[in-house]
Order: structure tokens, then C-alpha cells, then sequence
């Protein structure tokens, strides 16, 4: 649910900078895998920008303690802590050879967007959606065989594209895994002393 909402944000502000750059009305920007799991192409992404998942990796960075909710009566829930993911994006041009100069254009206004909006939030970007809090994107450069790799994994053959990292999707379930009663009776007393 997290992934897919920070890319549906994603996808609809490039989409909205695109059509005020250029003056048009159409999505050209799609989130999509470029090739089916049969091996056949993807319908609806010609002539788009097409953003696929590469890969996710768990951010082990982030000190992840388990947390509590208030269950009401005095009772608190124990928690599991949030996951944290980086993602990363392959954004593709994803237009035919008669159209390359467009496809050049395209993937440069993206990289321009990204460029100028390294970050969102939900206070610089009241569109974004809770609980998405921030995403950071950075390029990720990638050495030319292991982009070839990933071009031939994904299938597909190459057209212009960049890959990005972006900081981070939290992942969180407010499942409870544990009941703890709250404390009662404790009084703030600064005269108490402690052996």
C-alpha cells in the first residue's frame, strides 16, 4: 500500500510538471513493469516515461524499537517497529526510434524535476498522502554491465533511462503483538527517596 501510494504521488507531480512545462493534457508518465512476466511488452507504455521497481532494500540505519499504542483502559499495545525501504526506480523513456529526440526530452524534464524537488513532503507537498512522511531521491549510478544485467533480467532492450534511490517508504502495521497494562497508583512525590 506504501509503495504504491509514494509512487502514485510521484507519478501524478511529474505528470502535473510535464504538462505545465510543455503545455499538453495527456499522462505521460505511467507506472508500469516494461515487460509482462510471459515475456511479452507491457501495453499503454509506448511513447511514456515508464517508471518500474527495480529493487527494495530494508534501511537498517534507522534505530527501529518496537513502540507502543494506547489501547485504552489504562492498557498499552506493544508494537512491531516500521520497516524502512529504500526503492529503486528505473525511469525509462520508452519511446520508438522516431520519436528518440522526444524520449531524450522527457527523461531530461524528469531528471530536471528531480533536480529541483531533491525532496517532498507533506508540508511542501500537501498532495502527498499520509503516512508517506518523506521521500529523497538521488541518483544512483550504476556501472554500464550492470545496467546491461538489469536490462537483460528485465527483458527488455534498452532505451533511455536513469536509475534513482529513493529514501525511504516506512512500512508500518499497528498490529498489536502484546497487551501491557499502563501503571497506576504512582504518584510524582519529590520527597520520595530511593535506597
Amino acid at each position: 500500500m506504501m509503495i504504491s501510494k509514494a509512487l502514485t504521488f510521484v507519478s501524478d507531480f511529474l505528470n502535473h510538471e510535464i504538462k505545465m512545462s510543455y503545455g499538453i493534457d495527456e499522462d505521460r508518465v505511467v507506472i508500469s513493469s516494461l515487460i509482462n512476466p510471459d515475456g511479452t511488452i507491457t501495453e499503454n507504455i509506448e511513447n511514456k516515461i515508464v517508471i518500474s521497481v527495480i529493487n527494495l532494500e530494508h534501511e537498517t540505519t534507522v534505530n527501529s524499537q518496537g513502540n507502543y499504542v494506547n489501547g485504552g483502559n489504562n492498557n498499552f499495545g506493544k508494537v512491531s517497529p516500521p520497516v524502512y525501504l529504500n526503492i529503486y526506480l528505473l525511469i525509462s523513456a520508452n519511446y520508438d526510434s522516431g520519436n528518440y529526440i522526444e524520449a531524450l526530452k522527457m527523461l531530461s524534464t524528469v531528471i530536471g524535476v528531480f533536480q529541483a524537488n531533491t525532496y517532498f513532503t507533506q508540508q511542501k507537498n500537501p498532495t502527498m498522502p499520509s503516512p508517506l512522511e518523506k521521500l529523497t531521491f538521488e541518483i544512483f549510478n550504476l556501472p554500464i554491465n550492470e545496467l546491461s544485467h538489469i536490462w537483460s533480467g528485465i527483458g527488455a532492450k534498452y532505451v533511455p533511462s536513469i536509475v534513482y534511490k529513493v529514501r525511504m517508504i516506512s512500512i508500518r502495521e499497528d498490529l498489536i503483538t502484546k497487551e501491557v497494562p499502563g501503571l497506576s497508583g504512582v504518584q510524582n512525590n519529590p520527597q520520595a527517596k530511593t535506597s
